[in-house]
C-alpha cells in the first residue's frame, strides 16, 4: 500500500463508485455463489442483511452494476463496478453459479424493484495484520494496519438492504458488530 495520501485517494474513489448508485432504479437482482452440490440452495437472505458469496449483479435503468469481493485494500472487501459481474468472476463448469433473478414473491427485493436508490453507505473495519513471513520464518513484509470495506448498505424509500463480505456466522447486524446508528437506521 502506498502513502497516506494515496490510500485516502484510493478510498475516496472506492466510495464514489458506491455513491454512483444513487438515483438508479433496479429491475432485477442476481446473486452469484460458489458451485456446491447440495440438496438445499445456499442461504443468502438473513433478514436485515444478505450474503452473496461471490457477489451480486443489479440490472439497472442505467445498465448493470456489480458488487463483489475484491482485494483493493485487503482480501474480502466489497467493491462496486459499473458493469456485469461476469467481468469479475472466473466462470467455468465448476462454478460460480447464478442464483436469480431474485424477484419472486418471497424476495425482499420485490419491494425495492423499480425504486430509486436514495442513500448508500460503506462500513469499514480496521484490521491489524501481522508480519508476512516466508516458510523459514524470515519477514517478507512488516506488520501493518489496514481499513477494509466489509459491508455496504443500499437505501430505498421502502427500506434498506445491506451486504457483507466474507462469511459471517452471526444472525443479525448488531450481533456482528455493525451497531453504528448511521449505518443501521
Amino acid at each position: 500500500m502506498g502513502s497516506v495520501n494515496e490510500v485516502d485517494d484510493q478510498r475516496a474513489r472506492f466510495e464514489a463508485k458506491l455513491s454512483d448508485l444513487r438515483g438508479r432504479r433496479f429491475t432485477a437482482v442476481d446473486y452469484w455463489d460458489i458451485h456446491i452440490d447440495a440438496p438445499e440452495p445456499a442461504r443468502w437472505d438473513y433478514g436485515d442483511w444478505h450474503h452473496a458469496v461471490m457477489g451480486f449483479e443489479l440490472t439497472c435503468d442505467a445498465g448493470p452494476a456489480t458488487v463483489t469481493w475484491t482485494n483493493t485494500f485487503f482480501p474480502h472487501g466489497v467493491e462496486v463496478f459499473d458493469n456485469g459481474i461476469q467481468e469479475h468472476l472466473v466462470l467455468g463448469e465448476g462454478g460460480p453459479v447464478r442464483i436469480g433473478p431474485l424477484i419472486d414473491s418471497g424476495s425482499v427485493w420485490r419491494r425495492y424493484l423499480g425504486a430509486a436508490v436514495r442513500r448508500t453507505a460503506l462500513h469499514w473495519e480496521r484490521m491489524e495484520l501481522g508480519p508476512a513471513r516466508r516458510a523459514d520464518g524470515s519477514v517478507v513484509a512488516p506488520a501493518r494496519t489496514v481499513d477494509v470495506p466489509t459491508a455496504l448498505r443500499i437505501d430505498f424509500d421502502a427500506g434498506a438492504v445491506w451486504f457483507v463480505a466474507a462469511i459471517p456466522q452471526l444472525p443479525d447486524a448488531r450481533a456482528m458488530g455493525f451497531d453504528d446508528p448511521a449505518f443501521l437506521r
